[in-house]
């Protein structure tokens, strides 16, 4: 079973969606290429504007944090030197956080939620068309106590009890493209986590005819699913009338 995810639920976005994991609920949308400010136009590529808007209150240096994170993400993936002189900007809100007692330490609540934040993203770019070079799938791995091993999109009361929070982004291909770690491992368990998460994602994008060595047991390619799923609908148009 995959994550919940829609895509444009907005209808004033160039492109847009939602995405959830048993944490964080994140509502992405996304607008351009668009017309740039003099002062922040590059000559020779388009410029990425990441905004993170938190459940309630107003951003802070955690948000800030958190945008130059996704936004160096996503500078790895969208075709900016095919649109120089514009702005590609991308809204991220949170709709929903951990609310219940379990109480999560901050820097791992960081780190938790850098996996939805970037699958929204890049969802709502995908809908909105903005040209990409590659596919990117985000996923979120934690360790518990010596003997728990691994836990792949661990639950409220997981991640208030780890040692480490991992969140790892790869491309199809299985290229580590962002990694955000914080917590007690050593190198041997961070490459168990690594592996793990480059798995998760590869078996996210799998084709339903690919062999079981590219799967990831029954995890589903929720996100090729969801990506033909928004082809199709786009499409749609030209089989009426």
């Amino acid at each position: 079973m995959g994550p919940e995810l829609t895509t444009h639920p907005l209808t004033r976005a160039d492109g847009s969606a939602t995405f959830s994991n048993t944490l964080f609920t994140i509502l992405a949308a996304v607008n351009g290429p668009i017309e740039v400010q003099r002062r922040d136009e590059l000559p020779e590529e388009a410029a990425i504007e990441v905004n993170i808007r938190p459940a309630s209150g107003v951003g802070g240096p955690r948000e800030r944090w958190l945008e130059s994170v996704i936004a160096a993400l996503l500078r790895t993936l969208v075709l900016v030197k095919m649109h120089p002189r514009t702005l590609v900007q991308v809204t991220l809100q949170v709709t929903k956080e951990p609310t219940t007692g379990v109480k999560i330490k901050r820097a791992v609540r960081d780190v938790a939620v850098i996996p939805v934040l970037a699958n929204a993203a890049f969802l709502a770019l995908m809908n909105g068309a903005v040209p990409m070079g590659r596919t990117m799938v985000a996923g979120l791995a934690c360790l518990g106590k010596e003997a728990d091993g691994v836990t792949v999109d661990p639950t409220e009361r997981q991640v208030a009890g780890c040692r480490s929070v991992h969140a790892m982004a790869y491309s199809e291909k299985g290229e580590l493209l962002l990694d955000e770690s914080v917590g007690r491992f050593d190198a041997g368990e961070w490459e168990d986590v690594g592996e793990r998460l480059r798995v998760t994602a590869i078996a996210a994008v799998a084709r339903d005819t690919e062999d079981e060595s590219t799967s990831n047991g029954d995890a589903a390619p929720w996100l090729r699913q969801a990506l033909e799923e928004d082809v199709r609908g786009a499409g749609a148009w030209r089989e009426t009338g």
